[in-house]
């Protein structure tokens, strides 16, 4: 049978080995497509049998004239949906709530109370383009694209200002902190 034909003969009479046998004919392909998307076999895998979920709620309601063609455009477009959520999620992971922008990869403890009182008078001894970043970034809770797009910085630009402005901030701080105490 041709793969219009098993189509038909899945939605006309509810066959499910007719999607079976579609299932056995590009199954692989659809894995390999997936897997030049997303970089790992398991993950190609299971976006492939949620894939063919799909096809089985979806393939009724289509014009379908070449299957094949249908099914690689659907699997592409599930794999470019579901790197779109990985990267949204990604971004809002890496965005940190203000009193935490002093942690350091070390893992140091938030800004004391008396510390976060000198952040403004720290901040203003920052360069304009790392306190711009820090300031959208950490304060505003903007995403790294949110700031790109606001300071016409480039994504590297941000990131290392930010990642100077946490540091350079760092140093003030503790600077401001020390001629406080004496």
């Amino acid at each position: 049978m041709t793969d219009l034909e098993l189509v038909r003969a899945f939605c006309a009479e509810d066959r499910r080995q007719a999607l079976g046998i579609l299932y056995q004919r590009y199954g692989h392909l659809v894995v390999g497509l997936c897997l030049d998307y997303l970089k790992e076999r398991e993950a190609a895998r299971d976006a492939t049998m949620e894939i063919f979920e799909k096809v089985t709620l979806k393939v009724c309601d289509q014009p379908i004239e070449t299957f094949r063609a249908w099914l690689f455009y659907t699997s592409r477009n599930y794999c470019i949906d579901l790197l779109r959520k990985q990267i949204r999620e990604r971004e809002r992971q890496e965005k940190i709530p203000g009193p935490e922008l002093m942690e350091s990869e070390a893992g140091e403890r938030p800004l004391s109370e008396a510390r976060l009182a000198l952040l403004p008078e720290a901040l203003a001894q920052l360069p304009v383009a790392q306190a711009r970043c820090v300031r959208l970034f950490y304060l505003s809770g903007m995403t790294y694209v949110q700031v790109c797009e606001r300071t016409g910085y480039d994504l590297k630009q941000v990131k290392s200002y930010l990642q100077n402005g946490r540091r350079n901030l760092r140093i003030h701080l503790e600077k401001l902190a020390h001629e406080r105490s004496e």
